[in-house]
């Protein structure tokens, strides 16, 4: 029996360049839902504030991170976030592959942050996309960021200001340019687990004597989240659910949801083998029989991606039952009608099968 766990990756905080501190966003996430958050705030790893935290009879399992860059690059691009250690590793920013290989000698994992994340001139935006593609070694790549999309979405000011007042137009689908990365990463062999990140800290823009609040904390809470599917129920013991959502977050035993379209819990993506069940992440045999299978909560059109290329098309369905016939990276795309717009909903990791 496996649980499911809804956690949201990449949120800043006061201690950086966030709006509100570790408690408050906690409170916001019980609100919205969530298991799990991870604060990544800007070269500065702050401690203290991990464990779970109460809030309405349900608890919120708060984990700190870090988000590194080399504050002397000019623009500041290649971004990466820090998940599982104690202390901050932002004197290794300057080197890339260096920062990576430390926070691997410490047990930590490392995602890629806003892999591609182009320029806004019009807002004095620098392209903060990632360019160091010779690293090796690092644990993952953010495919979607909530952040990035307005950059990549917004076309002239008036879409700035129609996203700042309805964000729920916002969210589309992850760029094309880190789903075709991702692919060819997978290709090489290496094992690269893809995530989604919120890159949340809530944006406020002064209009004469009032406040306006652009992308709040509950905005990103309901949008871009990571589903981690463990194969036991949490404890309750912060440290030990700890250690086993960072396992699994490093296995990809994971699917990315815009759960603004419509809530994903119960999605599910395996591979069967007679009575055998391989999990998203996993890399098995081929053999005869095998069988790739979804179940969605809601009906979607889906896309199953081998190696890179669709091989096959769903319309409208709840259930998938696909036999494999060779051996490939099988990963699974499914989208829905939402705001007049096919957008993005669910985006799985692989499955490999050799």
């Amino acid at each position: 029996m496996t649980t499911e766990i809804v956690a949201n990756i990449h949120i800043h905080t006061k201690y950086s360049d966030g709006t509100k501190y570790h408690k408050e966003i906690a409170q916001i996430a019980a609100e919205c839902g969530l298991d799990v958050i991870i604060t990544t705030d800007h070269n500065i790893f702050v401690s203290g504030f991990e464990g779970y935290h109460f809030f309405y009879g349900r608890q919120i399992l708060l984990i700190a991170g870090e988000e590194i860059h080399d504050k002397n690059r000019i623009p500041q691009k290649s971004h990466l976030l820090t998940l599982g250690t104690d202390r901050s590793h932002v004197r290794f920013a300057g080197d890339p592959q260096r920062l990576v290989d430390q926070i691997n000698k410490d047990g930590g994992l490392s995602f890629i942050a806003h892999a591609y994340d182009p320029a806004l001139p019009a807002f004095g935006e620098d392209d903060l996309s990632w360019e160091d593609w010779s690293v090796t070694g690092f644990t993952g790549l953010e495919i979607w960021n909530n952040l990035s999309e307005f950059k990549i979405q917004v076309k002239h000011k008036l879409d700035a200001l129609l996203f700042a007042l309805f964000p729920k137009f916002l969210a589309v689908k992850p760029p094309e340019q880190i789903l075709k990365r991702w692919d060819t990463l997978l290709l090489e062999g290496r094992h690269v687990v893809g995530i989604g990140g919120a890159d949340a800290h809530t944006l406020l823009y002064h209009i004469g004597p009032f406040i306006k609040e652009v992308f709040p904390y509950r905005y990103h809470f309901r949008t871009i989240n990571d589903h981690i599917v463990l194969d036991h129920p949490l404890s309750g013991s912060a440290e030990n659910d700890r250690i086993s959502i960072l396992e699994a977050l490093k296995m990809g035993n994971l699917f990315i949801a815009n759960d603004g379209v419509k809530p994903a819990q119960g999605f599910r993506f395996s591979a069967h083998s007679g009575e055998k069940t391989f999990s998203m992440g996993s890399c098995q045999k081929f053999r005869d029989g095998l069988v790739l299978k979804a179940d969605l909560p809601a009906h979607a059109d889906c896309r199953l991606i081998k190696n890179g290329l669709v091989v096959a098309e769903f319309d409208h369905v709840k259930e998938i039952n696909y036999s494999v016939t060779s051996p490939g990276i099988y990963r699974l795309e499914c989208y829905r009608s939402y705001l007049f717009k096919k957008r993005g909903w669910i985006f799985t990791n692989p499955i490999t099968i050799e």
